[in-house]
């Protein structure tokens, strides 16, 4: 049983099952697994698809937690 250590958040963006997730973590290895997916010689673009969306919602997540509003880092 590994530690969690993230305090518990719960975002509109995230599926419950992701409530609780180091949003880094979770961010990273979904972009780990989207650059594997380009670099395949025959693109499954239905994942991609969704790999982007699903990075779209951890990246508002993320924001989110840390009371980040739009793309403006200053506001």
């Amino acid at each position: 049983m590994s530690l969690n250590t993230t305090p518990s958040f719960r975002s509109s963006y995230l599926p419950d099952e992701l409530a609780n997730t180091d949003l880094r973590i979770e961010y990273a290895r979904l972009r780990e697994e989207l650059e594997r997916l380009l670099t395949e010689p025959a693109k499954d673009f239905v994942r991609i698809d969704a790999l982007v969306d699903e990075l779209e919602l951890v990246q508002l997540a993320f924001k989110d937690q840390h009371g980040i509003k739009g793309n403006n880092p200053n506001e």
